[in-house]
């Protein structure tokens, strides 16, 4: 797996379904590492890192899955909305500080 994007899957407890339903990716493209052609996985895993720091270890995994189904920050995620998914993400780093 390229290590940006287990790293990302790994920092919020994605499912395999959940990250390649995400990315939209197969799964040979996410073991094989092919997944340069999704950018917005080196940006997702740079700002999610900043945050992990920020927040402590375990706390984006929860807040990913907190709220009403369909209106989670996983559930921007699995609708491809990364922009809406970052700026859900600078409320809650901006809530901790």
């Amino acid at each position: 797996m390229d290590q940006p994007f287990s790293d990302l899957v790994r920092r919020l407890a994605l499912s395999d379904e959940e990250a390649l339903t995400i990315f939209s990716l197969d799964a040979l493209e996410a073991i094989s590492g092919d997944v340069e052609h999704r950018p917005e996985i080196g940006i997702l895993d740079t700002i999610t890192a900043e945050a992990a720091q920020a927040l402590g270890d375990g706390a984006l995994p929860r807040w990913l899955r907190a709220g009403q189904p369909g209106r989670r920050p996983l559930d921007l995620l699995l609708a491809a909305d990364f922009p809406a998914f970052e700026d859900a993400l600078a409320q809650r780093a901006a809530l901790s500080a």
